[in-house]
């Protein structure tokens, strides 16, 4: 027997949320990873590559303490930031970007098409759509999101997490700036900390397999200085960058049960799936053809 879709529009509680993400995740793994690697795996080791060629020498610092060795070199301001070091600031912003967009393009094919599995080229098409319009909005959003910071840390995050389904919005509903920015803090009325207690969960579980990564490079960092004398500064560079994106994929676990909020959110505030549910009775004539009369 075949096991029953995810029903997007739905209300869930905090635990359903977080099931619902693993059994979503489950249920998908193979097209949604294979799409995953297809359209972000591009962003993703370009910026590995140039922010391999930065950390090669930023860790080359590192071998000279090893040896105990000091520049002027090491301290100066041209070695810190350098040409890959802004290259890999933008292409990480783009990747980011680029792994939201395509986990929100998930999301839409799999609403409007009854949980079917999508294949690489329709994700591609809702991703050259939406792409460069999640790239620009997401500035003034960063820039208001910073104000919030700047002016007293609470009403930062208050922003962060009214604002986590922004690109949802812009996809799911196809909206533009101004109606996705009201449409988040409509969303979120009477819905604040329960969204803030999802949001903090996934991120915990982002964090710990991104250190589950982090203990990995660092193994092989710290056995790469015990067991050799040369400049391990190149080696552990690129080893760094190109386990970031094995850890990326922990983002998706995050993305899925913000989408999964986001849904919760609407359903609160519209009832479309309710809607949907009741308009859609006694659509299936044969519905009830094999049930048997009951006395």
């Amino acid at each position: 027997m075949a096991e029953q879709k995810i029903e997007l529009r739905k209300i869930r509680d905090f635990s359903e949320n977080l099931s619902d993400t693993f059994l979503f995740i489950r249920q998908n793994f193979k097209p949604l990873i294979k799409i995953f690697f297809a359209i972000c795996g591009i962003f993703m080791l370009a910026h590995a590559i140039f922010n391999g060629l930065f950390e090669s020498r930023a860790f080359g610092v590192f071998d000279e303490f090893r040896r105990g060795l000091t520049s002027r070199r090491a301290s100066s301001f041209e070695t810190v930031f350098t040409p890959e070091y802004f290259l890999a600031l933008l292409l990480s912003w783009i990747s980011f970007v680029a792994i939201r967009v395509t986990i929100g393009a998930y999301i839409k094919f799999y609403l409007e098409n009854n949980g079917e599995h999508p294949a690489i080229y329709d994700i591609w098409k809702y991703f050259t759509r939406y792409f460069f319009r999640v790239l620009f909005y997401t500035i003034p959003v960063a820039i208001v999101i910073g104000i919030g910071f700047i002016c007293c840390i609470i009403p930062g995050i208050y922003l962060i997490v009214v604002l986590v389904p922004f690109d949802f919005v812009l996809i799911i509903e196809d909206a533009g700036f101004t109606d996705a920015f009201n449409r988040c803090f409509n969303l979120i009325k009477n819905n604040f900390w329960i969204s803030l207690g999802i949001y903090i969960v996934a991120g915990l579980i982002y964090w710990f397999g991104t250190m589950i990564i982090g203990m990995i490079i660092g193994v092989i960092i710290g056995l790469s200085a015990f067991f050799t004398t040369d400049n391990i500064g190149a080696t552990a560079g690129m080893v760094t960058s190109f386990l970031n994106i094995f850890s990326s994929t922990f983002y998706i676990i995050f993305l899925v049960s913000a989408a999964l909020q986001y849904f919760n959110l609407v359903e609160s505030h519209d009832g479309t799936g309710l809607l949907q549910r009741v308009e859609s009775m006694g659509e299936d004539k044969n519905n009830f053809d094999n049930t048997q009369e009951q006395y």
